[in-house]
């Protein structure tokens, strides 16, 4: 997350910022207070996002190797999850030192627009229109020099070349392209010569819309055609895919509280055909076993281990202990609590609509299970209490509560059928 971080916070953080110095001054007719703390800002904001990147670079790295280092007896040198992410701590510090001086550079940026804005006044006159200049077009570059440039031409020809090599039904998309290359001309038709490309989009908001979905029906190309030409979403053989088994509805319900409370935000649902993962964590991940997600928990990062294959590795009364105090099993761990999950309420009530969406994203949930998800969802909670209680009959847990139906989710991930010599 280093880099994306480092175009955000770059890129769009300091854009915003040089606007609101160049605008501030105008708006109240003055300058600004000091360009001395201008400068401040920007170099505290510069020096924060190095550290922040830098950090994040550094501890990505760390931990993947950790996570792929193997000890002289052929086993996982660092088997604890845990240990991997106590490693990087430090890194979080710094990371989070960047953000400090990131976010205390915008509060100076503040004060420093405030003081300009208090020292200054604003415009109160009003404008008449006949006021205003007029937009003078200069002579330059003309829209039929920049459709027939070479680099369009050769772009053009290639999408085209490449349409027809890889989908023979590409004529409808070549032909949807030329309509709107039509409907550009069209468009622009008319429009005096201004000088330069970026003048004349700038200029035209319609030139640059149409441009901009042409741009994306082109990037979109390598995406879709793959798709288009596959008869089925998941190419996979049917006796694999029939055995895949859609969600109860309790473990929709405790599938709605894992995406409420963020937890693919460090927990990913993508074990990767390597060998440290399938020690780890299991046999890797299918792309059948995921037909009734919606949408998938695959994630892109792991704070925590991937839970694939958690289901049926550990017992209920586990995972209500880990919920409800995550440090009590993992020393380390930087999970927050969720005991408050055992007083909230998850509504049976609901279990039928949640099956609805479902049964309309394509799930093949039966009538009978559409009718009957209400009760269905109790009988299932009754029966996930008691195998808890089993466990530790001290544990005062209710049937609606949102860490039962969560606990019961958890449970069915990896319980899909597994063909016979997945292994990497």
């Amino acid at each position: 997350i280093g880099h994306v971080h480092g175009g955000t916070l770059g890129w769009n953080g300091f854009m915003a910022a040089a606007l609101f110095y160049w605008l501030i001054p105008k708006l109240y007719r003055t300058k600004l207070y000091s360009n001395t703390m201008a400068d401040i800002h920007f170099w505290m904001g510069t020096l924060g996002i190095l550290l922040y990147m830098g950090s994040m670079w550094f501890s990505g790295i760390s931990q993947g190797l950790m996570w792929r280092a193997w000890s002289e007896d052929g086993g996982l040198l660092y088997p604890n999850f845990v240990e991997t992410l106590t490693s990087i701590f430090p890194m979080y510090m710094i990371r989070a030192l960047g953000g400090t001086l990131y976010l205390v550079g915008f509060l100076i940026m503040t004060w420093n627009l405030v003081k300009t804005a208090t020292s200054g006044a604003a415009y109160d006159e009003e404008v008449e229109v006949e006021d205003v200049p007029a937009w003078k077009n200069e002579p330059g570059v003309g829209l039929m020099d920049i459709l027939l440039s070479k680099a369009v031409l050769a772009s053009s020809v290639g999408v085209a070349l490449l349409c027809v090599m890889l989908y023979p039904g590409a004529i409808a998309y070549i032909a949807s392209l030329v309509a709107l290359s039509l409907l550009g001309l069209w468009a622009f038709k008319g429009f005096e010569q201004v000088q330069g490309f970026h003048r004349f989009i700038e200029a035209h908001p319609l030139a640059m819309a149409l441009l901009t979905a042409l741009a994306v029906l082109v990037g979109g190309l390598v995406e879709l055609i793959p798709a288009l030409t596959l008869k089925e979403a998941v190419p996979l053989q049917q006796d694999v895919a029939q055995h895949q088994r859609p969600y109860t509805p309790l473990e929709l319900a405790g599938r709605d509280v894992y995406l409420s409370e963020g937890c693919y935000y460090c927990h990913s649902q993508m074990i990767r055909p390597f060998k440290d993962e399938y020690v780890r964590y299991g046999e890797p991940s299918r792309a059948d076993e995921f037909i009734y997600d919606h949408p998938f928990q695959w994630g892109s990062k792991r704070t925590g281990p991937d839970l694939h294959r958690e289901g049926g590795k550990r017992d209920h009364l586990w995972h209500y202990r880990h919920f409800m105090n995550p440090r009590e099993l993992s020393a380390g761990s930087n999970m927050p609590n969720y005991h408050f999950l055992a007083t909230a309420k998850s509504d049976p009530e609901l279990a039928a609509g949640r099956v609805a969406v479902m049964k309309s994203l394509g799930v093949p949930y039966s009538k009978e299970e559409l009718l009957n998800a209400v009760q269905n969802q109790k009988d299932e909670a009754k029966n996930h209490l008691a195998k808890l209680k089993s466990l530790d009959a001290s544990i005062d847990l209710a049937e609606d509560s949102e860490l039962l139906a969560l606990i019961a989710y958890i449970q069915s991930l990896g319980q899909k059928a597994t063909p016979a010599n997945n292994n990497p």
